[in-house]
């Protein structure tokens, strides 16, 4: 009996040691090499974000459809992330969308990584839904939450089917006073400078004679880039722009008025490139709406 027990007791010990070895060797490998860093803070993003969509979907349940679910969650996991992470949003024009409580309005902002949702979740004005393509409506959780959310999904690769989608949110906003926000690069970019843009947004806008809100959220690639393996700390900076009118605007401007929205983001996107991304510390107790 007594074999017995000393032999139980030296495969806990074993174990034990087994698990030491393997927690200090983790917290050297987190310290001291940068894609190891990298790979478990995504992968610990993404699991979040996973989660998350669980929230949201019994949110979405109990209010189907309504666009302002997004805000009935998005201070939540915008403080979670803000403690996990320390990264949080600081914006500059925030009170431009006061000035437009009283019409809705399109938002457009380049798009840099999936971290672009520390962005969302801080930025996003009440009323507002966004445009997604389709395939995220497969995605697992997110994709049953997103559409309880009202999230509008166009299928890209199908003209007929965007054009009856884009029909039917112009309907949509002017009946429920509702906003839009775009990404017109239509992919995420971190080449140093804006994608060109699609003219989907920019059509949309001009038949519902709407104003565009231009977005500007400033480089971030050293706080996070995928192709460097770079995920640290800091604060992504973000830029709400003056609206520009589309009132009395055709189909025949939409070129050009994609051109001049494009140029005026571009030039704020690169005022700042000879100070870089911001490293700033976050502390715990920083939160939504600051």
């Amino acid at each position: 009996m007594t074999v017995v027990n000393n032999t139980e007791m030296w495969q806990f010990l074993f174990l034990l040691l087994g698990l030491l070895i393997f927690l200090l060797g983790f917290i050297f490998l987190y310290r001291k090499s940068r894609s190891f860093r990298f790979y478990i803070k995504y992968l610990g993003f993404n699991f979040v974000i996973m989660l998350s969509a669980i929230h949201w979907t019994w949110v979405g349940l109990f209010h189907p459809f309504d666009v302002d679910n997004f805000h009935r969650c998005s201070g939540i996991l915008y403080n979670f992330l803000v403690r996990a992470y320390s990264i949080r949003v600081k914006i500059e024009g925030r009170e431009i969308f006061d000035t437009l409580k009283k019409k809705n309005f399109i938002i457009v902002a380049n798009h840099q990584s999936s971290l672009d949702v520390f962005t969302l979740l801080q930025a996003t004005p009440r009323r507002t839904t966004f445009l997604a393509k389709k395939e995220l409506l497969f995605a697992p959780l997110f994709g049953f939450a997103a559409w309880l959310f009202g999230i509008v999904f166009v299928n890209r690769s199908n003209a007929k089917s965007a054009r009856n989608v884009m029909d039917k949110t112009v309907k949509l906003m002017r009946d429920k006073k509702i906003n839009l926000w775009i990404f017109p690069e239509g992919t995420r970019s971190q080449t140093g400078t804006l994608l060109p843009f699609k003219k989907g947004a920019f059509h949309l806008a001009v038949q519902a004679q709407l104003p565009i809100v231009p977005i500007v959220i400033q480089d971030y690639s050293s706080i996070f880039n995928k192709k460097n393996k770079a995920f640290e700390h800091g604060i992504f900076r973000v830029k709400v722009l003056d609206p520009i009118s589309t009132d009395g605007l055709t189909a025949d401007d939409v070129g050009e008025l994609t051109d001049h929205v494009r140029q005026v983001m571009l030039k704020v996107f690169h005022e700042n490139d000879s100070s870089g991304s911001h490293q700033d510390s976050v502390t715990a107790g920083e939160t939504k709406n600051e």
